[in-house]
């Protein structure tokens, strides 16, 4: 039996509990960029089955298909068919059904204007409409709810004057984009949090050469004790951190070394009191 295999019932229970906090958070920040269930489910079996394959093979080998299918619970063809597709660097198909749904409105001739420009689409009707490009991008979606978000993400406006319930619906963007572009905060995010997890990683597999993982919380914070958080991390905190950086950059290489480095961030959440942490 080896380490994937070796599990302790207890530790099973508190790591969903766990995982299911770590994917509440992402879930947010998901939901808000566009990014659906479909592609996130997506990404997430390419990654299990590349890790299950990369880490967790026997006798320094990659581990085989059906190793891997049996270590992630995923299906050996399903299992081929993500490898084939890394193995060719074709990255997974990520779409969401309003991205699509826009980009046909936006690019199919029978939606443009002879000049060129989206059209103003009914509702509901035989193509070209809003129903018609439902039925393509997103057919178990409701309409309603197809029209909600488009106005609510400012993507589109009420053809009419019933901003409610609106006949038609004019397109006022050249793309769908649920919020404001955060474009470098989400690379942070993709480094950040996975310097996190590594390290946290690291301290359950390795207790005898634990790295520094610590913080200090309150589950019922003043708001002006909040403030006071935010005006501490941000002087002494970024103090430590430049302290931090001119101690370490004699010790920095232009070839090989390790990634590694120091964080600090702040949190607050309304809610939180007496949540297992």
């Amino acid at each position: 039996m080896d380490s994937a295999t070796q599990f302790d019932p207890t530790a099973q229970a508190r790591m969903q509990g766990a995982v299911e906090r770590v994917l509440r958070a992402l879930a947010r920040i998901l939901l808000r960029q566009g990014f659906d269930y479909a592609a996130f489910s997506e990404l997430a079996k390419r990654v299990f089955i590349s890790v299950a394959s990369e880490e967790f093979g026997i006798r320094n080998r990659p581990a085989s298909k059906s190793r891997v299918a049996l270590l992630t619970g995923i299906n050996r063809r399903d299992v081929a068919r993500v490898q084939r597709q890394v193995d060719a660097d074709q990255p997974a198909q990520v779409f969401n059904p309003m991205l699509r749904l826009v980009a046909l409105w936006i690019r199919e001739p029978a939606y443009r204007t002879d000049a060129g420009l989206p059209r103003q689409l009914p509702v509901n009707g035989p193509a070209p409409s809003l129903e018609a490009l439902r039925g393509r991008a997103c057919p178990d979606i409701p309409i309603t709810a197809v029209v909600r978000e488009l106005l609510q993400s400012g993507v589109a406006r009420s053809g009419d004057d019933d901003a409610t319930r609106p006949g038609s619906l004019v397109l006022v963007t050249d793309a769908y984009v649920p919020r404001e572009d955060v474009t470098a905060k989400l690379d942070l995010m993709g480094t950040d949090v996975a310097a996190l997890l590594n390290t946290i990683g690291w301290n359950i597999e390795q207790p005898a050469a634990p790295r520094f993982q610590r913080k200090v919380s309150f589950d019922h914070l003043t708001q002006a004790g909040v403030e006071r958080l935010q005006a501490f991390a941000a002087e002494s905190g970024m103090q430590l951190l430049k302290t931090l950086d001119a101690e370490l950059v004699q010790h920095s290489t232009d070839e090989g070394g390790e990634f590694a480095g120091l964080g600090i961030y702040v949190f607050s959440e309304s809610g939180q009191a007496g949540r297992a942490r």
